[in-house]
Protein backbone atom coordinates (compact mmCIF):
# COMPACT_ATOMS: atom_id res chain seq x y z
CA UNK A 1 0.00 0.00 0.00
CA UNK A 2 2.87 2.16 0.60
CA UNK A 3 4.47 1.24 -2.00
CA UNK A 4 1.50 2.50 -4.39
CA UNK A 5 1.30 6.34 -2.30
CA UNK A 6 4.86 6.58 -2.85
CA UNK A 7 4.55 5.66 -6.58
CA UNK A 8 1.44 8.04 -7.30
CA UNK A 9 2.74 10.80 -5.51
CA UNK A 10 5.75 10.34 -7.87
CA UNK A 11 3.60 10.23 -11.09
CA UNK A 12 1.38 13.07 -9.53
CA UNK A 13 5.07 16.00 -8.95
CA UNK A 14 6.40 14.42 -12.32
CA UNK A 15 3.03 15.62 -13.82
CA UNK A 16 3.10 18.91 -12.10
CA UNK A 17 6.61 19.92 -13.12
CA UNK A 18 6.22 19.16 -16.89
CA UNK A 19 3.33 21.06 -16.86
CA UNK A 20 5.26 23.99 -14.81
CA UNK A 21 4.20 26.25 -11.88
CA UNK A 22 1.49 27.84 -11.03
CA UNK A 23 0.98 31.80 -10.97
CA UNK A 24 -0.25 33.52 -7.98
CA UNK A 25 -0.59 37.12 -7.73
CA UNK A 26 -1.41 39.32 -4.47
CA UNK A 27 -3.10 42.24 -3.70
CA UNK A 28 -3.36 44.23 -0.27
CA UNK A 29 -5.30 47.03 0.66
CA UNK A 30 -3.66 50.33 1.64
CA UNK A 31 -3.57 49.28 5.35
CA UNK A 32 -2.49 45.96 4.68
CA UNK A 33 -5.49 44.51 6.56
CA UNK A 34 -7.50 42.81 3.49
CA UNK A 35 -6.08 40.54 0.94
CA UNK A 36 -7.28 38.70 -2.41
CA UNK A 37 -5.11 36.04 -4.14
CA UNK A 38 -5.68 35.21 -7.51
CA UNK A 39 -4.51 32.32 -9.04
CA UNK A 40 -4.08 31.06 -12.84
CA UNK A 41 -3.97 27.77 -14.45
CA UNK A 42 -0.01 26.43 -15.94
CA UNK A 43 0.80 28.05 -18.84
CA UNK A 44 -2.18 30.47 -19.22
CA UNK A 45 -2.09 33.95 -18.92
CA UNK A 46 -4.91 36.29 -17.49
CA UNK A 47 -6.32 39.90 -16.73
CA UNK A 48 -7.69 40.49 -14.17
CA UNK A 49 -9.54 43.94 -13.06
CA UNK A 50 -9.66 45.31 -10.31
CA UNK A 51 -10.47 48.80 -10.88
CA UNK A 52 -12.88 48.74 -7.84
CA UNK A 53 -10.66 47.21 -6.02
CA UNK A 54 -8.64 49.03 -3.36
CA UNK A 55 -4.61 48.34 -4.35
CA UNK A 56 -2.23 49.01 -2.04
CA UNK A 57 0.06 46.91 -2.81
CA UNK A 58 0.85 43.94 -5.60
CA UNK A 59 2.90 40.80 -5.05
CA UNK A 60 3.89 38.16 -7.77
CA UNK A 61 4.06 34.45 -5.82
CA UNK A 62 5.50 33.00 -8.76
CA UNK A 63 3.22 35.28 -10.99
CA UNK A 64 5.19 34.80 -14.28
CA UNK A 65 5.27 38.01 -16.75
CA UNK A 66 3.49 40.17 -14.52
CA UNK A 67 2.10 43.70 -16.00
CA UNK A 68 0.03 46.17 -14.41
CA UNK A 69 -2.10 48.59 -16.29
CA UNK A 70 -3.89 51.92 -15.46
CA UNK A 71 -7.02 50.55 -17.94
CA UNK A 72 -9.45 48.14 -17.39
CA UNK A 73 -8.83 46.04 -19.54
CA UNK A 74 -4.86 45.20 -20.07
CA UNK A 75 -4.12 47.19 -23.19
CA UNK A 76 -1.81 50.35 -23.23
CA UNK A 77 0.96 51.74 -21.28
CA UNK A 78 2.04 48.98 -18.22
CA UNK A 79 4.78 48.67 -15.34
CA UNK A 80 6.17 45.54 -15.39
CA UNK A 81 6.71 43.85 -11.86
CA UNK A 82 8.94 40.98 -11.22
CA UNK A 83 7.70 37.75 -10.97
CA UNK A 84 8.51 37.61 -7.12
CA UNK A 85 8.18 40.99 -6.32
CA UNK A 86 6.53 43.65 -4.29
CA UNK A 87 4.99 46.98 -5.64
CA UNK A 88 3.67 49.02 -3.53
CA UNK A 89 1.39 52.33 -3.57
CA UNK A 90 -0.09 50.84 -6.88
CA UNK A 91 -3.86 52.66 -6.37
CA UNK A 92 -3.26 53.65 -9.60
CA UNK A 93 -3.32 50.03 -11.27
CA UNK A 94 -6.82 49.78 -12.76
CA UNK A 95 -6.26 45.68 -14.19
CA UNK A 96 -3.21 43.39 -14.16
CA UNK A 97 -2.25 40.36 -16.38
CA UNK A 98 -0.27 37.93 -15.39
CA UNK A 99 1.43 34.37 -15.80
CA UNK A 100 3.05 32.61 -18.99
CA UNK A 101 5.03 34.78 -20.85
CA UNK A 102 4.15 35.60 -24.60
CA UNK A 103 0.84 34.41 -24.90
CA UNK A 104 -2.40 36.67 -25.48
CA UNK A 105 -4.25 37.14 -21.43
CA UNK A 106 -7.47 36.02 -21.46
CA UNK A 107 -9.93 38.87 -20.64
CA UNK A 108 -13.86 38.73 -18.46
CA UNK A 109 -15.28 42.06 -20.34
CA UNK A 110 -17.43 44.03 -17.87
CA UNK A 111 -16.32 41.70 -15.01
CA UNK A 112 -14.72 44.12 -12.49
CA UNK A 113 -15.79 43.52 -8.62
CA UNK A 114 -14.80 44.94 -5.55
CA UNK A 115 -12.00 41.82 -4.54
CA UNK A 116 -12.67 42.28 -1.02
CA UNK A 117 -16.58 42.07 -0.54
CA UNK A 118 -16.76 38.46 -2.14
Amino acid sequence: MQKTLVLLSALFCAGIAQAGAPYFVLIKNDAGTQSTQFYEEYGARICQCVKNTQTGSITGQNGGDIKLFSSTDCTGNYETLGSNSVAKDTQWVNSLSFGASNIASSVDAGYCPNWYTL
